[in-house]
């Protein structure tokens, strides 16, 4: 969404800013509140940790390629205990270095390897996942603000309305030209949008609290002094066909993506575990001495080895064989898993595109019906003026105009809301995030 006024350098705690309501505001903009999540929700710095996790496996398993030097030192004293032994008295002791190289196991490192990659890979997908997430949560979260800030301006223009007709009506009272149901009509309906009004400011609180949550920020201590941007309905005027939404779905989307990688790492794991049919083949050489405790530091002792090793698991009671069908199980689940989500994906874009057809429409038709009750309330209000209809009938009017000023509000949100939902089961609120570049959620505005 465009903004009217330029957004301003990142406020990183609000609460000690201070700033009143009569000097500066503070206006939240939905680009804004999405960019200061991104950069302070505590979820995305738990998924990039667990991106470092998923670097240090795959560290992990490349260490089987290099080989293992190992430093050995020992002293073990032996005392003879018997009439016969009692000179016996030895020290024994051992220093060694030896070096272990792992010639072949199976391709059981390579696979390893391989698996912990596309897991790292996963985690660099599932760290993006939940920044889809988090702006389309974000988005709602906005939006159901706006919502309530809507309510808010409704309820003050039923209630500035009822004021000023209850005004009128006791001056006629006090005229002897009016009646005393009529102003305490009015007076009743002034509370009644009074009651509305602070309904819908606690409505517009609630959704602040849980704004500022997912933004990761500390709310400020008067959140009366924060405004909304206004929505912004002409993005996207031209709707793309269906086809290239999927296919933009199934392309970007990092859920699907992370599915698809998952058999991937299910096709490692079978090929891990046929390495249990294999033997292991390992090179050892080894330098040192070992003796008694008077031969210590003698070069004479000094000796050096290599040697060749093979170890072959003749028969381990048919678990080799078990882990591998246990492997290929796993990838057929996620196989299926794959194809669920592609189907899901599929019918996600297909709702959400039908929804933002729905509430194209549905907004135009309730800008129109906000006129056309508007042009009849203030035709009510002049035949009530001339005596030529009832006060019930003003009531009404009334009652109608704020209840489609209500579907209007809804309509202009829900269309909001359809297209963000759209580009979240699409995946292109991913690719949008350059847009926020270093955007704040709120302006200060004087």
């Amino acid at each position: 969404m465009k903004t009217s006024i330029a957004v301003v350098v990142l406020i990183l705690v609000l609460s000690a800013a201070g700033f009143a309501a009569g000097e500066e505001k503070l206006v939240l903009t939905l680009e804004g509140a999405k960019a200061t999540a991104l950069l302070n929700n505590p979820d995305l710095g738990a998924a990039k940790e667990r991106t470092l996790q998923a670097l240090e496996l795959v560290n992990q398993a490349r260490a089987g390629y290099l080989p293992t030097i190992s430093q050995t030192a020992s002293w073990q004293y032996t005392e003879a205990i018997g009439a016969e032994n009692l000179d016996f008295d030895e020290n024994q002791y051992v220093n060694r270095l030896s070096v272990t190289q792992v010639l072949f196991n199976g391709f059981l490192t390579r696979y390893s390897t391989l698996a912990a990659r596309v897991g790292l890979t996963m985690s660099r997908e599932a760290e993006l996942d939940a920044r889809r997430l988090l702006i389309w949560n974000v988005s709602q979260g906005f939006l159901n603000l706006q919502l309530a800030h809507e309510n808010m301006a409704i309820a003050q223009s039923d209630m500035d309305y009822n004021r000023a007709q209850a005004r009128e009506a006791g001056a006629k009272l006090r005229a002897g030209t009016g009646s005393l149901s009529d102003h305490m009509n009015f007076e009743i309906r002034v509370n009644s949008a009074r009651a509305s009004l602070i309904q819908a400011k606690q409505s517009c609180r609630e959704a602040l609290f849980g704004l500022y949550a997912l933004m990761g920020e500390a709310i400020p201590g008067d959140v009366d002094a924060i405004g909304i941007e206004g929505l912004n309905l002409e993005r996207e005027v031209v709707l793309p066909d269906m086809a290239s939404q999927i296919a933009t779905a199934l392309k970007t989307r990092p859920d699907l993506k992370q599915d698809r990688l998952a058999l991937e790492q299910a096709e490692a794991e079978v090929k891990k575990a046929k390495s249990g049919f294999y033997p292991e083949i390992s090179l050892t050489g080894a330098y040192g001495s070992d003796g008694s405790w008077e031969e210590v530091g003698d070069r004479d002792e000094l000796g050096a080895s290599v040697g060749l090793t093979m170890a072959f698991n003749l028969f381990a009671g048919g678990a080799t064989r078990s882990k591998v069908s246990q492997a290929r199980s796993g990838k057929r689940e996620k196989e299926k898993e794959l194809e669920k989500a592609r189907i899901d994906a599929i019918s996600d874009v297909r709702a959400s595109l039908a929804k933002v057809v729905s509430a194209r429409e549905q907004l135009a038709l309730q800008e129109e019906n906000v006129v056309l009750v508007t042009r009849s309330r203030d035709l009510v209000e002049k035949e009530y003026r001339a005596g030529q209809v009832s006060l019930v009938r003003l009531n009404e009017a009334q009652n109608t105009l704020v209840a489609s000023q209500g579907e209007l509000a809804k309509a202009r949100v829900s269309l909001v809301l359809a297209q963000e939902q759209l580009d979240y089961y699409t995946g292109k609120n991913i690719e949008k995030r350059e847009e926020y570049g270093t955007s704040q959620g709120i302006d200060r505005r004087g």
